[in-house]
């Protein structure tokens, strides 16, 4: 099976391949809609290799006194501002598009554009099934996170596509006049598709951030579980969980009658609640407490 580390160095180089492609004919033929996919591929890049060192300190083994709880907040922060860079991309290039739209358009040959188009969809499609088939085994958010900007792109090339191809169509017909307006149009109508996908991961990623209240398929099978337990001890109980990144915090409260509870009770409880949280995530630590009811009152 390949690795979460290996997953993100092909996403890197594959998107460094785009970047140069991008740029290269974009100059060539002056696109702006092809520049902007270059230099979509190449911030890509910089943000895969970014996820690779974060990626590389999640994952270290050998602790590190600086971070007592560990490093797993790293991965939402990377998350966060990836998305960020990626709105601020597609916000200036929506600026840029607008203003050649409102200044009567651009000539770029439809012909070079609409096979630079299909290259890049057909490229785009093999990497988004990979970042699909490795992040269904491996559910990170680094790796979903990667899907996302792929698939974002993968549309953004599909759609540039078909409006290349329906200009190159245009040339000798009445809709010639749409030319011009077809690369700056399409740079215009993708920036603000493509915002959706960056908006999506930094939403999650800002809940993390935050430490809000895990998400409901990671914490209900906890709780059930928990709930169990309560009602074997005739308790109450207070449930707290939070994700960050890879990692689950789980903080219980049972409220009980007066009663003893041996280490060995506790270990049994603490190892349940642990074998229903490594089903959707990795746990970071379990804490379990108890409040005689009376305290509780």
């Amino acid at each position: 099976m390949i690795s979460e580390k290996s997953a993100l160095k092909i996403s890197t180089w594959a998107a460094a391949a785009f970047a140069l492609l991008g740029l290269a004919w974009g100059l060539v033929i002056r696109s702006g809609m092809l520049l902007f996919d270059g230099v979509y591929s190449l911030l890509s890049v910089a943000l895969s290799l970014m996820s690779l060192v974060v990626l590389n300190q999640v994952t270290a083994k050998k602790e590190d006194s600086r971070y007592p709880f560990g490093k797993a907040h790293f991965e939402p922060y990377l998350v966060l501002f990836k998305s960020l860079v990626l709105i601020g991309m597609c916000v200036i290039s929506f600026s840029d598009a607008l203003r050649d739209l409102l200044s009567g358009g651009k000539i770029v040959a439809p012909g070079p554009a609409a096979l630079y188009s299909l290259i890049s969809t057909l490229g785009c499609l093999v990497t988004v099934v990979f970042l699909f088939w490795i992040k269904k085994k491996n559910p990170t958010g680094l790796l979903e996170a990667e899907y996302q900007q792929w698939l974002g792109d993968t549309l953004l090339s599909l759609g540039v596509l078909a409006g290349f191809i329906l200009s190159y169509l245009s040339v000798g017909t009445k809709l010639e006049w749409i030319v011009p307006y077809m690369d700056p149009f399409l740079v215009t109508l993708m920036s603000l598709i493509f915002l959706v996908f960056p908006l999506r991961t930094m939403f999650s990623a800002y809940n993390e951030f935050m430490f809000m209240e895990a998400d409901d398929e990671i914490k209900e099978p906890v709780e059930a579980e928990v709930r169990r337990i309560a009602d074997e001890l005739e308790a109450r109980y207070k449930l707290r969980m939070v994700k960050k990144g890879r990692e689950t915090s789980i903080e219980v409260n049972f409220i009980t009658p007066e009663r003893s509870i041996s280490v060995e009770d506790m270990d049994r409880m603490r190892n349940r609640i642990k074998q229903k949280a490594l089903k959707v995530n990795d746990l970071h630590w379990i804490n379990i407490g108890f409040t005689r009811l009376e305290e509780w009152l």
